[in-house]
């Protein structure tokens, strides 16, 4: 895959992570990308979730490779003392989305 799929495969999965929490009516606040989670999902509620996205990768006989939060997103979760405010790992399957996308840009070439 290359550098140009991986990126748009990532993309992709944010989205869909993004519109399912939308659609479970939170607000999404999508300025952090330089933090140590992806997106902001907060509810009316007071709810909050810290979301860091991952599209789902599989090995070659199929099975899903699960990715784990990175050395200072657990130390971030340690300092968190409210265990509402944890940072998760999501996943998204978007193999049906990659698969239109590598096909646009087949036509476009």
């Amino acid at each position: 895959m290359s550098a140009n799929e991986k990126h748009a495969k990532g993309h992709l999965a944010k989205n869909k992570l993004m519109n399912k929490w939308i659609k479970k009516g939170y607000y999404i606040y999508d300025e952090c990308n330089q933090g140590p989670v992806d997106f902001i999902a907060l509810h009316q509620n007071g709810d909050m979730q810290l979301v860091e996205s991952k599209s789902i990768s599989r090995r070659k006989d199929g099975s899903k490779i699960h990715r784990i939060l990175g050395k200072s997103q657990r130390e971030l979760n340690i300092n968190l003392k409210n265990k509402t405010f944890q940072i998760t790992v999501q996943h998204a399957d978007v193999d049906k989305e990659m698969r239109e996308y590598k096909d646009n840009v087949e036509t476009l070439l």
